[in-house]
């Protein structure tokens, strides 16, 4: 691969981060509801964790991405953020998948659960973060409001890919 001006010139070479969050609404029992998926910023705090977790001296094993937030702001993202606006319930992932890692497009999936208990207001925002609380915060995204209650239980799926 040949360099001009110390940028590669071939579109593959060049890494980028984007994401999705898909959320859905269920019943008590889980059963969907609604459904809604949106695109996110990867915040430049996000992508500086990122290219941290790459260099060896800076590397904290301990804080890998671990955490969803969901809060009742609405105001849209921008890169400088390191929060949500208004965050109202963070909990753990449940889950993690990994697709076509060792291929051009891979990709990581993270998976998580609000109970019935958890989050029960009209939610409009969501995060991913290193910590139970504080934190880096990887990547934002607002989303047309839901209105979860004890009666509704609220999925959502984050997908990381270059």
């Amino acid at each position: 691969m040949e360099l001009e001006n110390n940028k590669p010139n071939e579109p593959d070479q060049i890494i980028r981060l984007r994401g999705s969050y898909e959320m859905v609404l269920g019943d008590a029992n889980g059963v969907e509801i609604s459904r809604n998926k949106v695109d996110n910023i990867v915040v430049t705090s996000g992508r500086s964790w990122v290219l941290k977790q790459i260099a060896s001296s800076l590397i904290t094993t301990s804080q890998s991405i671990g955490f969803i937030a969901v809060g009742t702001g609405t105001t849209a993202p921008t890169t400088a953020d390191t929060g949500l606006g208004s965050e109202n319930t963070r909990i753990a992932i449940s889950s993690f998948t990994t697709t076509n890692i060792n291929a051009a497009t891979p990709s990581w999936r993270a998976e998580a659960v609000f109970a019935t208990n958890q989050a029960n207001t009209t939610l409009g925002e969501v995060g991913m973060f290193n910590s139970s609380s504080g934190g880096t915060m990887l990547s934002r995204s607002t989303f047309n409001t839901v209105n979860k209650t004890t009666s509704n239980t609220f999925s959502i799926s984050y997908t990381l890919s270059n």
